[in-house]
């Protein structure tokens, strides 16, 4: 990874075959490379934009604007971001493609004298999936997990990364080239959304008996008392006020106490309202709210990246807490959803989360991976980590009994 004392290193491939079959779309050469200043992932917002719009797997938390909020709040000198972009000076600088990117710290493994990487996390992070160009997605990572291994590091930590079947057939293929491994280290799935036909025979298969005639009852007795409505915010909303409402909402309820909500801390207060104003110029965030007479009492903040949502964030007001706004807001948000053409939905939760799991039928996918780059000792490392998270896990239980 750069340093302050030697410059960024750099890795050239040249395309091969393929380019004579895609030539429109195929590079002559790839580069791949370190970006360490977030002055230069700015300058590089517009390529990024068309990568992840085109990407194989669509991750928000690798979308320009959350990235680099992320790393300007929550990062530090240790967080590089690589990427693979297209060799060359294009004429403007905006017209430069880029291929691949993924944020990178060094990291350390059960002790092993293997130097490994691992993909960037924060605590604000749902998912941590490269971002790679779906025509070249395979090329792209190809040359990345190259670079890696020219570097010297022998060991590649994907944490929560998708499992996919597109994705997953991309590991599958790059791992099997000469001196590769790897180690599947946990997997487990949490709630989506994806539309079946009509919203009544989404509810009928995913919502329950049960769960339709409390949300009923409960919103019978919320209208007695007032006027209330779900709104959806669009491109003549004031995002500045209702990120003010969002941040309030959420710091007055129990997220405050668990030391959770996004106010607690002035870095995650910032980057929250950072992204949030990025994402809304770019026209990517949305919010939607249960209203009671015109206020706010449950708000869903969320990302959206074309026809994708991320349920990044949601809050109510715990003064209603009785008529349960956070179940009522979410059963509006399946009929928004319906309403307005999204595909999928990422409910970005724990997999355990009850509310989401009783009314998301789909399941999405994940798995944390080490993949080992080198012959020899990291192929071994990789053998041996089963063996090594074994006798972690009984560690930790044991410690946990005393």
């Amino acid at each position: 990874m750069p340093t302050t004392s030697s410059p960024p290193s750099i890795a050239t491939l040249n395309s091969g075959s393929i380019a004579s079959r895609h030539p429109a779309n195929q590079p002559d050469k790839l580069t791949v490379r370190w970006v360490d200043s977030i002055e230069e992932l700015e300058s590089l917002k517009q390529p990024w934009n068309r990568l992840a719009e085109r990407s194989l797997y669509t991750n928000a938390s690798f979308d320009p604007s959350f990235l680099i909020s992320a790393i300007r709040y929550f990062g530090n000198s240790d967080v590089n971001v690589l990427i693979a972009e297209e060799s060359g000076n294009p004429p403007e600088k905006n017209s430069k493609r880029i291929f691949g990117l993924m944020p990178l710290v060094k990291k350390s493994f059960y002790h092993l004298p293997v130097k490994c990487l691992e993909i960037w996390s924060h605590d604000q992070s749902f998912d941590h999936t490269p971002l790679l160009c779906k025509e070249h997605a395979e090329k792209s990572f190809d040359a990345m997990l190259n670079f890696i291994s020219q570097e010297k590091f022998g060991l590649l930590s994907l944490d929560t990364v998708s499992m996919e079947p597109e994705f997953q057939s991309v590991i599958d293929r790059v791992i099997q080239r000469p001196g590769r491994s790897r180690f599947q280290r946990d997997q487990f799935s949490r709630a989506a959304f994806q539309p079946i036909g009509p919203l009544e025979d989404y509810k009928k298969q995913f919502v329950s008996k049960s769960v339709k005639k409390n949300y009923g009852r409960l919103s019978r007795r919320l209208a007695e008392l007032g006027d209330v409505q779900i709104t959806e915010s669009d491109e003549f909303s004031n995002y500045d006020q209702l990120i003010q409402q969002f941040l309030d909402m959420e710091a007055s309820g129990w997220k405050v106490e668990s030391g959770t909500a996004l106010a607690c801390q002035p870095e995650t207060r910032k980057f929250y309202r950072e992204l949030i104003q990025s994402a809304a110029a770019d026209g990517k965030a949305r919010f939607l709210s249960l209203t009671l007479d015109g206020k706010p009492i449950a708000m869903l903040s969320d990302l959206r990246l074309g026809e994708n949502i991320y349920s990044f964030k949601t809050a109510f007001d715990e003064n209603y807490s009785s008529f349960s706004p956070g179940l009522q807001i979410e059963i509006g948000n399946i009929e928004s959803m319906h309403q307005g053409g999204i595909q999928l939905a990422d409910s970005c939760t724990a997999p355990d989360n009850a509310t989401i799991n009783r009314i998301w039928g789909q399941r999405l996918d994940f798995q944390s991976l080490v993949l080992g780059l080198r012959p020899g000792i990291s192929n071994w490392a990789t053998q041996i980590m089963p063996s090594l998270q074994s006798v972690a896990h009984k560690i930790r239980n044991m410690r946990s009994k005393k």
